[in-house]
């Protein structure tokens, strides 16, 4: 199964499995998005349902993506990961980007991460390149399968 969309009962509902995931008071007050942070970690934002993704692995495995707005330009620079193993969710880990603009989803049975990749000149909008990442999951544990970049395309 590809992307599906999820609700924000279902995402507090993957939040509350892991005590490493904490609501947090929000550092812009006239934003209604909810706040998390992951404890002993630079990575937080804000929670809304419309970015939030559950699909199926090529295994099998059901996975739930909460990417992390951060609120400002860069938009997304982190997604936690959830699985279910023996009937809990749990939480997996998360999958970083320097840059920000991290999407992430299900496609072809694998999580795929996409982020931008600048050169020295690129401006926000328009980098060098695409680094696309591809992972799956065994277990609670994230694994690697590949990586490449590809040109972006242009408007």
């Amino acid at each position: 199964m590809a992307d599906a969309p999820v609700s924000m009962a279902t995402i507090h509902a993957w939040l509350a499995t892991s005590p490493a995931v904490v609501r947090s008071k929000s550092p812009d007050p006239a934003r209604h998005d909810e706040y998390y942070v992951l404890r002993g970690t630079q990575v937080q934002g804000f929670v809304t349902a419309d970015l939030a993704r559950r699909g199926t692995l090529a295994n099998g495995q059901r996975v739930m993506i909460v990417p992390l707005d951060s609120g400002g330009s860069g938009s997304v620079f982190a997604s936690l990961i959830y699985t279910v193993v023996g009937g809990q969710t749990r939480f997996v880990g998360y999958i970083p980007s320097a840059p920000g603009h991290l999407v992430v989803s299900v496609a072809g049975g694998r999580i795929e991460a996409r982020t931008p990749v600048y050169g020295p000149n690129d401006p926000n909008c328009c980098p060098s390149a695409i680094h696309v990442e591809h992972d799956t999951l065994s277990g609670i544990r994230l694994v690697k399968l590949d990586a490449h970049d590809e040109k972006p395309p242009r408007m």
